[in-house]
């Protein structure tokens, strides 16, 4: 994680409201979290950098990557948060009228990096514990369906398998309009 942090110039990229300097130090203390409290509060740094309401910003693409970097060390205390991130940045957009307003940004290179993160996803969705976490998860593996034509199928047979699974009663009507969104009939 440390490694993926330091490879991006932060400073060089722009967030919604500026430069993106901000987000190395939010980033460390997000995914280093050794509380709840510390978690939330860099959760909350990280989207005031990159929040565009919707829009993707430069510095979009670094964080998703750092984030993917960080699930595999990730704490009860940050999980949520990271997926929750992950999962607005995989349904961002780019102003149609302005595609540069927040810098340049590319959906499908977010999203590349988004989909690196897919077998996390579905662990967590399968085996995790935490409610927010795998409804996140759920909208991660839809939109790396939707997004990555490579990723349809597979991203149809998990959500199709883990549909039989016990204690996932509470995602049913997610799962089944995932499911319906993928197979186009929305």
């Amino acid at each position: 994680m440390e490694n993926e942090i330091g490879r991006h110039d932060w400073p060089s990229l722009q967030g919604v409201a500026g430069d993106a300097r901000a987000l190395g130090p939010a980033l460390h203390a997000l995914l280093g979290a050794d509380g709840r409290e510390a978690a939330l509060d860099a959760a909350r740094r990280v989207e005031r950098v990159i929040d565009g309401q919707g829009l993707l910003c430069e510095a979009s693409e670094a964080v998703a990557s750092c984030l993917v970097h960080g699930l595999w060390s990730r704490s009860q205390h940050n999980e949520d948060l990271i997926l929750g991130i992950l999962s607005d940045i995989s349904a961002g957009t780019v102003d149609d009228t302005d595609p540069e307003c927040y810098g340049p940004v590319s959906v499908d290179r977010c999203m590349s990096e988004i989909c690196r993160g897919f077998p996390a996803y579905v662990e967590i969705l399968e085996n995790g514990v935490k409610s927010e976490s795998r409804r996140a998860c759920i909208d991660l593996i839809l939109m790396c369906g939707l997004r990555c034509e490579e990723m349809r199928e597979r991203a149809l047979h998990h959500l199709r398998s883990v549909l039989r699974l016990d204690g996932i009663e509470d995602f049913q009507a997610l799962l089944q309009a995932s499911l319906k969104e993928l197979e186009g009939g929305v």
